[in-house]
């Protein structure tokens, strides 16, 4: 497929995702744009080469279009009456900023399982319950596209406070992340995902990124792409 015919397959997947809340399947996409399943598989793998999507690995069927998730998570996010699974703590500010539309974050916390509800909106945090959540990542950016998966899934997580995130550290000590309060992973989250429901969405290269994390103050190795 061309380049135009790949663009028009990840927007109308991100598309999908807005409207129903779940992936579609590949036998959806051969017959909108009319093409057969080699054809439509072939477009899923470049997308997933771009690391626009991730495939549930050995099938035909689309795990992730971050920030939307396929299946269930313990990351959602209720916007306009329709709630939505994200892959992380990540995705669920991510999400937010993508779309621009006002946002309840349903989550809980990573240690204790405390439930954490926030709401956003403007890209700004209105409310939060608890007061001060966190959001650890435990993967260095560097090292995310080894196991995009595995990322996503399992390393990027809610705390209810600092101290419940220091008194799950204490059994990890070789265990070197990042906590970012909401408000600053909605700064992180801006320049990948504000666009990304445009149909010629480009990722930033990875130099861009760094130096804009730089630029609003995450430093040193773990920021490096």
């Amino acid at each position: 497929m061309s380049t135009d015919t790949s663009n028009q397959v990840r927007k109308y997947i991100f598309d999908h995702f807005y409207q129903h809340a779940n992936a579609p399947v590949l036998e959806e996409l051969m017959d909108h744009f009319h093409v057969s399943r080699d054809q439509a598989y072939s477009v899923l793998a470049e997308l997933e080469a771009a690391h626009h999507i991730i495939l549930l690995p050995g099938t035909q069927r689309i795990l992730m279009a971050n920030p939307f998730s396929s299946i269930t998570t313990p990351f959602q996010d209720t916007i306009n009456g329709k709630t939505y699974f994200a892959n992380c703590a990540w995705d669920t500010v991510s999400l937010h900023v993508m779309l621009g539309e006002d946002t309840t974050v349903e989550s809980y916390c990573h240690h204790c399982a405390e439930p954490i509800t926030i709401r956003l909106s403007q890209e700004k945090v209105v409310a939060s319950k608890p007061e001060n959540p966190l959001i650890y990542l435990s993967v260095p950016v560097s090292k995310w596209f080894e196991n995009l998966i595995n990322t996503c899934s399992n390393n990027m997580v809610y705390f209810s406070s600092k101290t419940h995130l220091g008194q799950w550290l204490t059994s990890r000590p070789t265990l070197h992340g990042e906590a970012l309060t909401v408000s600053k992973m909605i700064e992180v989250c801006r320049p990948l995902s504000r666009r990304r429901m445009s149909l010629d969405y480009a990722k930033p290269a990875g130099g861009q990124l760094t130096k804009y994390w730089n630029s609003i103050g995450l430093h040193g190795d773990f920021w490096k792409m």
